[in-house]
């Protein structure tokens, strides 16, 4: 009972800078998850408001969610909404692949593939999401 146990880099300040590509990975898809979940509870109070406002008719639903539209800061949260769900789902895929045997070896290289084609969906989309605005 009086034995200690080593505990290695556990307690080390230094040990973010050591992480592997598959705990990042790990990191991410969690906080990912998170924001997604949030995200959903956040929306459902801002449809229910919009639904609340159909008192007047369907125009003023539409009057309000193209109000909240025409917000800049709305667009890129929107671009970052997306940049979240294309990683998370991206990264899932990888996780899936890889508990089904397939790039067990190839970990890292398709973690950081998932990296790079988010940033080229979100890149690509930022005219979309920001085109009146910018």
């Amino acid at each position: 009972m009086g034995e200690t146990y080593d505990r290695g880099t556990v307690e080390s300040y230094d040990r973010w800078t050591e992480f592997s590509a598959g705990m990042w990975a790990w990191l991410l898809h969690k906080f990912s998850g998170w924001i997604l979940v949030g995200y959903l509870f956040m929306h459902i109070p801002v449809l229910s408001t919009g639904v609340q406002s159909m008192g007047g008719g369907a125009d003023t639903y539409t009057a309000t969610l193209q109000g909240l539209e025409s917000l800049l800061v709305v667009r890129f949260l929107e671009v970052g909404l997306l940049a979240v769900a294309v990683f998370h789902v991206l990264n899932g895929v990888r996780l899936l692949l890889i508990d089904l045997g397939l790039g067990l070896e190839n970990q890292d290289r398709s973690f950081y593939l998932s990296l790079v084609v988010t940033g080229a969906i979100v890149v690509a989309s930022v005219p979309t999401f920001l085109g009146g605005h910018l």
